[in-house]
């Protein structure tokens, strides 16, 4: 049995956080009824993404990402009908994840007062750019905008470059875990009070619990935080990016006997009596000393041999690798991250593979059982248990409302 077997969770979600919030879920056997508009479902279903076929079929990489284990039920929620058969569906769910902009289920009398009053226990996840509270509390947001308006660029990148934001949409799959671990806390004490209750979670509050410590360095200091590259936060000057005979290597050094122990794995054990790198302040002012010396022995050999020798000495160091060089990496293939659908299973014609949790269980943990559903895939069924008659579901159809 797994840990949300029996949770019945309605996603009213789009593009990535909300849907990988509820996805999380899913994964550890939530029922999870994705609401989608009716005739196209969810935007994000169509976008290319470097793969115009499975865009064209309504099934992007972004939509598979988060899809799996759901069930789809098209429904029109401006209409009074499709709002009359939420509410029906609500009565019956434990859960309901939306992150439509602030006021716009309130607006369509779907808002946590109104499903209370069919389900006064649910637990009512709303999800926003910067929160249902403050001035900007009905502001649009993206993961790249609250990456600016969070301080988040303005501390990446290097002082050449500029602020950039990060690679990948950190800020939505950060808001994504943030969401699935406030659902569970808040399933976990409705077990304990018999009570449910409204969360409130913004992709400003995720990104700013991305900056904490610097956050707090600051708000205690009144030191600002400046574009750093790749540099720590410690300024350890053995804590950076160098460059090796092949690729860059990363090395991360906090702690002295590491420091010990990178420069005798390297070859530079000689210079651990030298006064000026006798310890952290005094590395410090000498940083581009000890860093030339340091690039100078890596670029003798690989990053792939620095990165084993170096981390068979106590010192955290890896390769920087390329995505196709990280799926193909031992360890990524030993924790099986990824879940795969045959060819025949996902219906689209190549075997589908998609990331599934960032831990494991020793038993009934994360896992895949349903492919990702295409629009509306189970609008008869759903309506079904609802004691919607097949006659009553074509006719509703046929008008537009499912």
């Amino acid at each position: 049995m797994q840990a949300f077997d029996g949770i019945r969770i309605l996603d009213v979600t789009r593009v990535l956080a909300g849907p990988y919030a509820s996805y999380q879920l899913a994964l550890l056997g939530a029922d999870v009824i994705k609401i989608e508009p009716v005739v196209k479902g969810e935007s994000t279903r169509w976008r290319s993404e470097g793969d115009a076929q499975l865009g064209n079929m309504g099934m992007s990489p972004s939509f598979l990402t988060q899809g799996a284990n759901k069930r789809s039920l098209t429904l029109n929620l401006d209409s009074k009908e499709g709002q009359e058969i939420f509410l029906k569906l609500a009565a019956t769910a434990d859960v309901i994840v939306q992150n439509l902009r602030t006021g716009s289920m309130e607006k369509r009398n779907l808002g946590y007062e109104q499903v209370c009053k069919v389900r006064p226990d649910i637990i009512y996840c709303s999800m926003t750019g910067y929160g249902r509270t403050g001035p900007k509390a009905r502001y649009p947001a993206y993961d790249s905008v609250i990456q600016a308006a969070a301080g988040f660029m303005s501390i990446t990148g290097t002082p050449e470059s500029g602020p950039l934001k990060s690679g990948p949409p950190v800020v939505d799959y950060a808001m994504g875990l943030a969401g699935a671990y406030a659902i569970s806390a808040a399933l976990f004490q409705r077990s304990r009070n018999g009570k449910g209750q409204h969360i409130d979670i913004s992709m400003l509050d995720s990104c700013m619990a991305l900056m904490s410590s610097i956050l707090t360095t600051y708000v205690n200091t009144g030191n600002p935080p400046t574009l750093r590259g790749n540099e720590a936060p410690s300024r350890s000057p053995a804590s950076t990016t160098f460059k090796t005979a092949d690729g860059l290597l990363a090395i991360a050094i906090n702690e002295q006997h590491q420091f010990v122990h990178l420069l005798e794995a390297i070859g530079l054990g000689a210079m651990l009596s030298d006064e000026r790198f006798k310890d952290a302040a005094s590395r410090r002012d000498h940083t581009e000393i000890l860093r030339a010396a340091i690039q100078g022995a890596l670029f003798k050999d690989s990053a792939c041999n620095w990165e084993s020798i170096i981390n068979n000495a106590g010192v955290p160091a890896a390769e920087v690798l390329t995505i196709p060089r990280v799926m193909e990496s031992a360890q990524v293939i030993d924790r099986q991250f990824f879940g795969e659908f045959s060819r025949d299973d996902s219906g689209l014609g190549r075997n589908i593979r998609v990331p599934k949790s960032a831990f494991q269980f020793q038993s009934d943990g994360p896992m895949l059982n349903k492919v990702p559903p295409r629009v509306g895939e189970n609008v008869d069924e759903l309506l079904g248990e609802l004691g919607f008659t097949p006659e009553n579901i074509a006719e509703m159809k046929a008008r537009g409302v499912v």
